[in-house]
């Protein structure tokens, strides 16, 4: 492997080491700060380092772009945001909502004042229950033809009926385990 001083683009970072610092060196060169740091030593050359503080303040010419890159699929979208919830983009472009959003303030567009449509909820049916219908309810401890049976309910009285419901049977004994957990 060829030595940074040897490499075509050397007279280069030469002439631009006291403007740049070695991190900018090494960006626009494609050899590490170490690297660019022990060749100017190993050739006698001072370099005098970056001013501290942040690089916007210092005239930087860019480094050369490495391709075009691909364009965003949010792209086609771009007219509509602003205007649209973010959710309702994200929807539509098949991206994640944090996608939109961190695209729209890259771009300097600001967010809809408007919610947009409420999230959907999960169905209760599914296996999720709504904390709101376990407020003070009690688990009872229901017999059916001699099997035991849990029953979550408000009163004795839902308990029986939750019970007779199911309809395994005839209901024997009903007994108050506690409070329902919600």
């Amino acid at each position: 492997m060829k030595k940074v001083e040897q490499r075509a683009w050397w007279p280069e970072l030469v002439r631009l080491k006291d403007e740049f610092s070695l991190r900018e060196l090494s960006e626009r060169f494609g050899a590490s700060p170490a690297a660019i740091s022990n060749a100017l030593k190993r050739n006698g050359i001072n370099r005098t380092p970056a001013p501290a503080g942040p690089r916007q303040s210092r005239k930087i010419a860019p480094a050369p772009k490495k391709g075009p890159g691909r364009p965003s699929v949010l792209e086609q979208f771009q007219d509509q945001m602003g205007k649209v919830v973010d959710r309702e983009i994200a929807e539509l472009a098949g991206v994640t909502v944090s996608a939109v959003t961190n695209y729209r303030k890259r771009h300097n567009i600001e967010a809809t004042n408007e919610r947009g449509r409420p999230r959907k909820r999960p169905d209760a049916g599914a296996g999720v229950h709504d904390r709101r219908r376990f407020v003070g309810a009690r688990g009872y401890r229901v017999m059916i033809g001699g099997e035991p049976f849990v029953v979550i309910a408000r009163d004795i009285a839902e308990a029986a009926n939750k019970a007779r419901e199911f309809g395994r049977g005839e209901v024997t004994q009903i007994e108050l385990l506690g409070k329902a957990l919600g």
